[in-house]
C-alpha cells in the first residue's frame, strides 16, 4: 500500500513465465469488482468514485528495503513509476485502465483498444498505451473497426491523413458522444494535433 494506492507485483520472489498475463488478469478482476461495487453504492445514493488502474512490465529491484524503523518487501525501479503514471493518466483519458503495449505483448486473447503513444509525466519517451475492452462500457463505445481505422490515419506512413481522421472521429462522436477515447482524439485534432501522440 502506498498512500491511497496499492501496488501488486508478479514474478517475485519466484519467477513466473506468465507474469504479464497474471498481472492483466488481476487488473481486470480488480476493475470488475471495483466498478460493480461503485455502482452499487451510487445506486444507494452514496457518492463513490471509480478505481483507476495502470499496468506495466519491466525489470525492477525486489527485496527488503528500509531500516530499523521501516522495513518492507517491495519493488523499486522505473517500471513501478511507469505503472503509477499509467494509473494517473486515466483521469486525463477518461478511462479506468491503461496498459502498456509491452505488457500486452506477453498476453493472449485480450481485446484491447489502442489509446495511442502517450508521453507520461516525467518521461522523455512516449509509450504505446492501450485499454482493455473489458474496462470500457461497450454500449458507449464506437465499433472497434471504425475507431481503429480512424486512429490508423494518425499514425506515421502513407495512410496518414489528420483531416480524414478528424472527420471520422467527428462522425463517431455524433453517434457515441460518451466514448471517452473518441472524445479525446476529436478534441486533440480540433486543437491542432496531427498524430496519435497524446
Amino acid at each position: 500500500f502506498v498512500g491511497d494506492a496499492m501496488v501488486v507485483i508478479f514474478s517475485a520472489p519466484l519467477a513466473q513465465a506468465d507474469h504479464r498475463q497474471r498481472a492483466l488478469d488481476c487488473a481486470l478482476a480488480m476493475d470488475a469488482f471495483a466498478t460493480a461495487y461503485a455502482h452499487r453504492l451510487q445506486a444507494q445514493g452514496t457518492r463513490w468514485g471509480l478505481t483507476r488502474i495502470g499496468v506495466h512490465t519491466g525489470e525492477v529491484l525486489v527485496g527488503n528495503f528500509g531500516g530499523k524503523m521501516l522495513f518492507d518487501y517491495r519493488a523499486l525501479g522505473d517500471p513501478i513509476n511507469t505503472a503509477a503514471r499509467l494509473e494517473s493518466v486515466n483521469k486525463h483519458l477518461g478511462t479506468r485502465m491503461c496498459v502498456s503495449q509491452d505488457l500486452l505483448d506477453g498476453c493472449t486473447c485480450v481485446a484491447a483498444r489502442t489509446v495511442g503513444r502517450v508521453l507520461l509525466k516525467g518521461k522523455r519517451h512516449a509509450l504505446q498505451v492501450c485499454t482493455p475492452m473489458a474496462a470500457l462500457d461497450a454500449t458507449r463505445c464506437a465499433p472497434a473497426a471504425e475507431y481503429d481505422a480512424a486512429l490508423r490515419l494518425l499514425q506515421p506512413g502513407q495512410a496518414h491523413d489528420a483531416s480524414a481522421a478528424a472527420r471520422r472521429f467527428a462522425a463517431m462522436a455524433e453517434h457515441f458522444p460518451q466514448d471517452p477515447l473518441v472524445a479525446l482524439h476529436l478534441r486533440r485534432l480540433r486543437d491542432g494535433a496531427t498524430d496519435e501522440l497524446v
